[in-house]
């Protein structure tokens, strides 16, 4: 029986471990690219605000409005279940994942398996009845 729970509590783990977490490092300014990834005039800034992620937008050179949606959905870091629905098999077998969401949106990091260094975001929306990526592109 012990290690019957062992291996529960290793599989589980596993599950959930995944792919890294979302760091400090993924924070900044992106910009939402067409079907055709060319860049639009629509950006994205993810940045956190005591310890809480915080998703603001803005057209073209607008001012930034915050889309986190209220108080009570707050960002959360996705589980594995959760990418499982965010993603197709092949995104998944081809991809290390590491998603905040909450229950509008997902923010994601994806990078081919074994070179983190290449790293590229997407926001997946959640309000459509299925998952929608909106690919995006960091800008400095």
């Amino acid at each position: 029986m012990k290690h019957f729970a062992a291996l529960v509590a290793t599989f589980a783990f596993s599950l959930t471990a995944s792919a890294a977490d979302l760091t400090a490092a993924d924070t900044g300014t992106f910009v939402v690219l067409n079907p055709q990834k060319a860049p639009t005039d629509l950006h994205y800034r993810l940045s956190q605000n005591g310890g809480q992620w915080v998703m603001e937008g803005r057209q073209a050179n607008g001012a930034w409005t915050n889309i986190s949606c209220e108080a009570a959905c707050q960002y959360r870091p996705s589980m594995a279940a959760d990418i499982e629905v965010l993603f197709p098999p092949h995104w998944r077998e081809q991809a290390d994942m590491a998603c905040i969401q909450n229950h509008a949106q997902a923010f994601c990091r994806y990078s081919p398996k074994g070179n983190a260094a290449a790293a590229s975001y997407v926001v997946v929306a959640l309000v459509t009845g299925r998952p929608v990526p909106i690919f995006l592109r960091r800008v400095p």
